[in-house]
């Protein structure tokens, strides 16, 4: 998913600091990815020009020596024929049309009825929601699933809106960049403008907070109180 302009950074910076032209300076790179999942991101790139970002596409690839692993050490043995179904489909062995094995879809379920449907949302606890998750395609698709879960559970709920504006002095980008245009934005990283939350949700930290005392990007918490300017949340039990 690494934007070949990165690796085109890294291997002037070795070249500038060791004196030596060749490729990263003549130092050892070593890269671990899989070219089958996703191409790096390019924020409203073409087809062509989202494949050519990838480090394939750069004449820097042929200087690289691939290793293949060769054994599946995160399949079950019964999932061995989906493992190589999806290999067959990474090499374009599977033809133009890609029909899904039967075994992948017994039944089409709503997500939120099919995890939580042993769940009684008027009595629940933090700690019957702690291991329970739904992945998704899109943050959008995250948040609408989110709010969802979030309208079952008991309690009152409290919305936190951001306030954002442009920094700026040309009067134009003011008026080019308007405030319910800036609302509309959820860059990477950041919460929703309006941000829904009740006590007893399980949140996540998106920034490394406090990495000694383990609050870190991804770290879980338990909203034990909403505050008027202040979300008072306690570490997730393992």
């Amino acid at each position: 998913m690494t934007h070949v302009h990165a690796f085109l950074a890294v291997d002037r910076l070795l070249k500038d600091l060791t004196k030596c032209d060749e490729p990263f300076g003549g130092k050892i790179i070593l890269l671990g990815g899989d070219f089958r999942q996703v191409l790096p991101v390019i924020l409203r790139g073409s087809r062509s020009l989202t494949v050519s970002s990838c480090i394939k596409k750069h004449r820097l690839w042929s200087d690289f020596f691939v290793m293949k692993l060769t054994e599946n050490m995160h399949a079950f043995d019964s999932e061995k024929e989906f493992a190589s179904w999806l290999l067959h489909v990474g090499e374009g062995e599977s033809g133009e049309k890609i029909q899904l094995p039967p075994f992948c879809y017994p039944e089409i379920q709503d997500p939120v009825q099919q995890l939580f449907s042993d769940i009684d949302f008027k009595t629940v606890t933090p700690e019957e929601l702690k291991d329970r998750a739904i992945l998704t395609v899109t943050n959008d698709l995250s948040m609408q699933i989110n709010n969802r879960v979030l309208e079952c559970m008991p309690g009152n709920e409290v919305i936190y809106e951001s306030i954002d504006n442009i920094v700026s002095n040309d009067p134009q980008d003011h008026l080019a960049y308007t405030e319910e245009f800036l609302n509309s934005l959820t860059p990477t990283g950041m919460p929703p403008h309006k941000l829904r939350l009740k006590p007893g949700t399980i949140i996540m930290l998106l920034r490394n907070l406090a990495p000694s005392k383990g609050l870190c990007n991804g770290t879980r918490l338990i909203v034990i109180q909403l505050q008027k300017n202040a979300i008072v949340a306690k570490k997730k039990k393992k």
